[in-house]
């Protein structure tokens, strides 16, 4: 008896209102797409009619080369991935917010600070508000960690970019990698430029500087640990190559990784 006069008053309460007042009390810091923080490989955002970035889950920052929610906080495309790669993100918001429609399992090509690409499967919903207006675009983004879906811009190279991925501490030869992917040695290297605009060698040295950025942040391993287990020849070589791809020493970097600890 009591289950059914509570489902009688359930019915009777007007929902929306219900909905819409929990949401109005909703802290910032508290909204859900803080749901998203700790998943890893999936990520989310939401953006206004100008691209500018209002929320975001904190997994992104490192993705974009940021430490501080703050910085992130009306960044566009166009600051965070400068060049056509940006034109593309933003042709398919323009499209969702034209169509107000939905573009479901789209992947894209998406580059870290260090500037290594990974392919992501991209979910974007255009944003409404009360009054049915298109107001911005939310969605996510989910890591494919190097295997390129069927039919993907440069899936064909998935072969080569698992070898390099997992070989850091000698580059493997080029010709075992064209092998790999059923390619000459000459469309491999043409292959990797028009998708990625780099070589081979500077994807391999990009996933080389990806794990000593990882190692300093995890803070378990001392500088020169991490510069023999990558296979650099010293630490002097180790610094050269951490500064051109990321603009800080991995002593500075170390640095900032422990500020993070701490103030955590």
């Amino acid at each position: 008896m009591a289950t059914r006069s509570r489902r009688k008053t359930a019915a009777q309460r007007d929902w929306a209102a219900e909905q819409e007042r929990f949401l109005a009390e909703i802290a910032p810091e508290s909204h859900f797409h803080r749901a998203f923080d700790g998943l890893g490989d999936v990520f989310f955002f939401a953006k206004n009619l100008a691209g500018e970035t209002l929320f975001f889950s904190r997994g992104i920052l490192p993705h974009v080369g940021l430490h501080d929610y703050e910085q992130m906080l009306g960044a566009t495309d166009e600051d965070l991935t400068p060049g056509p790669f940006a034109a593309h993100y933003r042709a398919d918001d323009r499209a969702v917010i034209e169509s107000r429609k939905p573009l479901i399992g789209h992947v894209d090509l998406w580059f870290d600070e260090i500037g290594l690409p990974d392919w992501y499967e991209t979910n974007k919903y255009p944003l409404l508000d009360r009054s049915g207006r298109v107001i911005g675009v939310m969605g996510t983004l989910r890591g494919c960690r190097g295997n390129a879906p069927p039919g993907a811009v440069g899936s064909r190279l998935v072969p080569a970019l698992t070898t390099l991925r997992a070989e850091l501490t000698r580059f493997p030869p080029v010709a075992r990698l064209a092998k790999d992917c059923r390619m000459s040695t000459r469309q491999l290297q043409r292959s990797f430029h028009e998708v990625f605009a780099f070589s081979p060698r500077t994807y391999w040295m990009k996933c080389r500087i990806r794990a000593a950025s990882e190692a300093l942040r995890a803070g378990n391993e001392p500088i020169i640990a991490i510069s023999q287990r990558l296979g650099f020849c010293d630490q002097s070589n180790f610094t050269q190559h951490f500064r051109r791809h990321t603009g800080l020493t991995p002593s500075a970097a170390l640095k900032q990784a422990n500020a993070r600890r701490s103030s955590a």
